[in-house]
């Protein structure tokens, strides 16, 4: 696959490659957006790559790739199911289905409750995610706590609400191969580094890590931020962090590199104010690091130990445990044990069911 810029990205590319290889009578396309592709990855051959042209506008980019995208798998693709992400785009589920198609959305947030989205924009969200509700032949949630709230604002369409969680493969040695690289480039140095990981946006409240390290009675250690900022309007605020009070934007990293900055943290920190899931939380427990991450029902599927979180916002928690003096102590013990129930090959199985459930449907029908 390519270069992933976010956590829908990088789940679809887990996600696809893992399903054609494992169904080779199976033909997968997914759709790209032009401007973001990068360098390719070898996958299946019952995998197309499609890149498309999308429009570099803030906030609505997505949603009008997906429209493009939808009329271009109608017109020439012509799928048996269509799969959409993310409740923006999910307001094309109705035209989906009147051009043939049977639709799978999934729900990675709701992402109406972002702050930074105006109120038309809050609306027009709040609308797809009732589109995807009312007119979707499946809709799957990436955890129970997602599923929960959606079935509690949308009971009568509860039964063909799925929760699939995401799934990581445990941590390969052939991370080493990029050695300790980029963390010479970043001038840090193994276990000397306090490590966050997101997109650079407003709620995951990277922010209140700053604010935190200013607070510190005592000196604490460099603060990584690693993610991209492609499409956040605050993009020139958080550059103006870079190397007050030892924080380093990092920018994007993928593959081995992001591994060596997982592995080699003292700590790893999400203070996050909203999360679907929480995929860079499930990328720390693969490296077996220690982690503290805020108070979120998401977050809580973990089942970290309690004094692994902390409530939101709060600057002065989150102040004392990263000037803690030994970080093990959040190193989670059950860690291997929490992984078990993310695997690559569950994530699978559980997309499987829900297709084979929905062309069940059709056949019926």
């Amino acid at each position: 696959m390519y270069d992933a810029i976010g956590g829908i990205e990088t789940h679809c590319r887990e996600l696809y490659p893992a399903m054609a290889k494992r169904h080779s009578d199976w033909s997968i396309t997914v759709f790209e957006r032009s401007r973001y592709r990068s360098r390719p990855r070898p996958h299946p051959d019952n995998l197309t790559l499609r890149s498309l042209y999308a429009p570099n506008s803030s906030g609505f980019e997505a949603l009008l790739h997906t429209l493009l995208a939808m009329f271009v798998a109608a017109i020439r693709v012509r799928p048996n199911i269509l799969h959409i992400h993310s409740v923006g785009p999910a307001i094309w589920t109705p035209l989906a289905r009147l051009l043939g198609m049977q639709v799978i959305v999934t729900m990675h947030a709701r992402d109406y409750e972002r702050p930074k989205w105006g109120p038309l924009a809050n609306r027009l969200l709040r609308f797809g995610e009732y589109l995807a509700c009312r007119f979707a032949d499946a809709v799957i949630c990436v955890s129970s706590a997602t599923l929960s709230e959606l079935s509690d604002s949308h009971p009568r369409s509860s039964h063909k609400f799925f929760a699939i969680p995401h799934g990581i493969e445990p941590f390969s040695h052939d991370a080493e191969e990029g050695g300790l690289a980029v963390l010479d480039e970043l001038g840090v140095k193994p276990g000397g580094y306090i490590l966050a990981v997101g997109r650079l946006e407003r709620t995951k409240r990277f922010q209140d890590l700053l604010e935190a390290k200013r607070r510190s009675s005592r000196a604490t250690l460099p603060l990584i931020l690693v993610g991209s900022t492609i499409g956040m309007s605050a993009e020139e605020d958080f550059k103006s962090w870079e190397k007050q009070n030892g924080v380093i934007l990092a920018g994007t990293r993928m593959g081995s590199e992001l591994a060596q900055l997982y592995r080699h943290a003292s700590l790893f920190i999400h203070p996050s104010q909203m999360e679907g899931f929480g995929l860079v939380v499930l990328e720390a427990l693969n490296a077996g690091v220690p982690i503290a991450v805020s108070n979120l029902p998401a977050h809580r599927e973990f089942n970290l130990p309690d004094h692994c979180y902390f409530e939101v916002g709060d600057v002065d928690a989150i102040a004392r445990i990263m000037a803690a003096d030994d970080h093990r102590v959040y190193t989670p013990q059950e860690g291997t044990e929490i992984l078990s129930r993310y695997s690559v090959k569950r994530m699978i199985e559980g997309h499987e069911h829900v297709l084979h459930t929905v062309a069940k449907s059709v056949t019926r029908s």
